[in-house]
Order: structure tokens, then sequence, then C-alpha cells
């Protein structure tokens, strides 16, 4: 009988201690995890108290985009570090002028000096060259007095978009000449079909088959002042571009889905009938509308159409890519405008003779876009044209 109750006592008594040993595991478990935690902050605030010393990218903030904001800009009156790469390879100190745009000085819509716009992407925006360095710094230094030269170019921009800026420098500072820098990527991304980004313009198909301009409204991303004012937010989303990771091992036509596409001209270099049908559309869509969009005739705007870099380097290797998608949309683009009109300004053939005397590249080492040797080149040529000699009364040598 003391056996028996001693058996069940001893049953019971395990039976009591299960749900103390349950509650002691979950007690440790949240305990681990409050340390994890602690920790995990610890080393996060470590981190941003180090890249605070060090040349984040700080960003530009762009506004939003809506009925009252029309064209896409950035916050007026704010200076900023630009850095590129987990490096910090490049650096620069970007100011935004009155008017939301990348510039050391403001704009001044009541002067009545004659107004040479510059309209593009981010090589106008040219976030990554000391602005002194810049064509339209060059530019406008050289015109002085005679003249204003203001750049009109933020990053991600098309063709589309470009319609959109010519609109509103028409509107708002009334431009006796313009000037548009072309690049590779500026024609497929013209269409909704391929790129779909708040904030910008872009054609989409009417019910009649045309191509017209929509814009995207933007409003300002709730979380855009909490990323911002965190220097480790900013490394890891501008320096280390983790958004962007998926794209790295996206599919693209023609291609593996482990395989990385050819890019020549800052774009895929595989021009499918269909991309290059689509692209001739757009061409031919802002053609037609950049002199009305821009209140001048075809005769006063100036089209600067980029190289393929760094194949222009070697003859043998511009010639492997000679079809390649941006070399056929480039030639396509400046036969049109000729036959239309407007002057063409070809990158290539000055960019060949100057590398030719110079030996001086055109691009960093890491990025494509024109350096500070890339843009006195194309201030040079620029100065040489008719627009800029319709535009302000004189050639500078």
């Amino acid at each position: 009988m003391t056996g028996y109750m001693e058996h069940r006592d001893f049953q019971n008594g395990e039976a009591l201690c299960v749900p103390d040993r349950q509650a002691r595991s979950r007690r440790n478990i949240w305990l681990g995890a409050v340390v994890v935690l602690l920790a995990c902050c610890l080393v996060a605030l470590v981190l941003e108290g180090v890249f605070r010393l060090l040349p984040v990218n700080e960003g530009l903030r762009g506004l939003s985009v809506d009925e009252q904001n029309p064209v896409f800009r950035f916050t007026p009156h704010r200076e900023s570090v630009y850095s590129r790469g987990w490096n910090f390879s490049i650096v620069n100190r970007v100011r935004t002028n009155n008017y939301g745009f990348i510039n050391d000085h403001d704009y001044d819509p009541a002067l009545t000096t004659p107004l040479l716009a510059v309209i593009g992407d981010s090589f106008v925006e040219a976030v990554m060259v000391p602005f002194a360095q810049t064509g339209v710094a060059r530019l406008a230094h050289a015109v002085g007095a005679a003249g204003r030269v203001y750049g009109f170019g933020t990053s991600g921009s098309s063709l589309s978009q470009y319609l959109a800026y010519a609109r509103y420098v028409r509107d708002t500072f009334h431009p006796a000449g313009l000037t548009v820098v072309i690049v590779g990527n500026d024609f497929d991304e013209s269409l909704r079909k391929y790129k779909n980004e708040p904030g910008l313009h872009y054609f989409a198909e009417s019910p009649a088959g045309d191509l017209t301009l929509t814009r995207l409204d933007r409003p300002v991303p709730w979380w855009r002042d909490w990323v911002g004012g965190s220097s480790l937010a900013m490394y890891l989303y501008v320096n280390l571009e983790i958004r962007d990771v998926w794209k790295r091992f996206a599919y693209r036509p023609g291609q593996s889905a482990i395989s990385r596409p050819r890019f020549v001209g800052n774009t895929a270099a595989e021009a499918t009938s269909e991309r290059v049908a689509d692209s001739d559309r757009v061409i031919e869509a802002f053609l037609r509308q950049l002199p009305e969009m821009a209140g001048l005739p075809a005769s006063r705007i100036a089209l600067v159409v980029d190289a393929p870099r760094p194949e222009l380097y070697d003859a043998s290797a511009l010639k492997a890519v000679s079809g390649s998608y941006f070399s056929i949309m480039r030639a396509h683009l400046m036969d049109r405008a000729r036959v239309g009109g407007f002057e063409v300004l070809d990158m290539q053939p000055a960019f060949i003779a100057d590398y030719a005397q110079r030996r001086l590249r055109f691009e960093y080492p890491d990025d494509n876009h024109w350096n500070g040797t890339g843009h006195e080149v194309f201030a040079g040529l620029l100065q040489r044209s008719k627009v800029y000699r319709d535009t302000f009364g004189f050639v500078q040598p």
C-alpha cells in the first residue's frame, strides 16, 4: 500500500512539474528574444553613429507630384551629400535651388535676358559631378551676363518626361532656345508598358491607338522622412540599393533566368522587333509634340545624343555593338529629327575626336554617367551649335 501511494505521489509530482517547466521555457524564450532585440538595437545605434561620420548619401527629397505640382522636382533650398556605392567611390555635395533643381544658382523667371534651357535625366541632374564641372555650369559661365542657361533634369526621366519639362519650362521661364540630352534608356522607358514609376510622365495607349502623355501622381512616401533621418537606413537603402536587389536577378527577354543581360548605352542591348517598333512610336510622338510643348520651332531645339560608352574607345568594340538596341534607336532618332528640322548634336564623333587627342575617358570607373570631362565635351559641342548662336547671338570658341 505504501509503495502504491509513493508511486501515485511521484506521478502527481511529475504532473505538477510539467507546467513549471513549460513556464520556465517560455520565460527563457522571451528573455532570449529581449536580449537579442537589445543587442540588435545596440548594434544599430553603434552603426548609426559610425555612418553619421561617413559621407552617406542623404537623398534629394523629391516633392509630391499632382495637379498643383505637375512635374517632378526636389525640395528647394537644400544642401545634401551625394555618394555612390558601399565604399563611397564617388562623393559630392549638391544644392537644390529655389525651383527644386540641382543648381548652385537660383532661377529667375522675371529676367528678360535670353534663356537656353537644358532638359534631361540624371545626365543633366549630374549629382555625381561638382557643379562647376557640369555642362550647365560651363555654359552659364561662358554666356555670362549675355544670357542664362538653366538645367532641368531628374534621374529616371525619359523622352515622355522631357515633353512635360518642356511644357513646364515654356510656361514658367519662356526660353529662347532648348537643348534635350538623350541617352540609351530614354526610348522604351517612355512607355507605361515598360516602366511605371510614380511622379513621372509616360506615353500610354489611348482607345484610338495613339500615344497619350500621362502623368502618374506621386505622394511623398510616409516613410521618407524616417528613412532620411537615419544614416544607417540611407546607407542600406541608397548606397547599397537594397530596394533593387531583386532587379539583379530579374529575367529579361532573350536571356536565361540565371544569366546577366548585356548592356550597351545604359540599357539592355537586345533589340527585339517589338521593342524597336514600340520605341519608334515613342520617337515619332516625341518629335511631333516637342515644338508645341516647348513653344519653339524645331530649328531652335537641339537634340544632344549620347554615344555607346565604353565601346567608343575601341573601333572594333564600337563596330561590334552597331546592332545593339541603343545604336539602332539613336540612329532612328537622329535621322527623323534632322528630317523634322531639329538640330542634332551627336556626341559620338565629338567624344572620339577628343579621346584621340587627350586620352581621357568620359565616365567614372564604376558609373556610366558623364564625368567632368564628358560634360566639358558636351558644353563645347553645344557652344558650336546653331541653337546656341541663335539664342545668344554669338559663338563661343
